[in-house]
């Protein structure tokens, strides 16, 4: 019997965590949007997403000729079209915060949404 009560009270406890942190990711807001492109680790762009005020194309290609068409609009950003065979990045559509980037595993390009207002914080120092 007290097992039970145990096991009930610990699912109940696992639960409410649960709501609460969903409810936490769900609704992230980012202040100042900020799109960064990057392809192998390298910034390409840096785009003020508040300061877009009409929509506009980039085009970044890659190795073996493959090409990503990225478009920029006002609070947005989504890849448009794209020359891999999956087309997953272009699927994924459009994202304005910051909780899921954009990939293109086969071209090395990713996009993500940061809070340009967020304070920086040293987490740790490497002499």
């Amino acid at each position: 019997m007290k097992r039970t009560k145990i096991l009930i009270l610990i699912t109940l406890i696992i639960f409410i965590f649960a709501i609460i942190g969903s409810y936490m990711v769900l609704h992230h807001k980012v202040a100042h949007k900020t799109a960064i492109i990057t392809q192998d680790n390298k910034t390409l762009y840096t785009i003020d997403l508040d300061d877009v005020k009409e929509p506009y194309t980039l085009k970044i290609y890659g190795e073996n000729n493959l090409w990503n068409c990225i478009l920029v609009e006002p609070g947005q950003i989504r890849i448009e079209s794209a020359s891999c065979p999956d087309m997953l990045c272009v699927k994924q559509g459009a994202i304005s915060n910051g909780k899921l980037p954009i990939v293109c595993l086969p071209n090395h390009v990713q996009i993500k949404i940061v809070d340009t207002e967020e304070e920086t914080e040293i987490d740790a120092q490497v002499y």
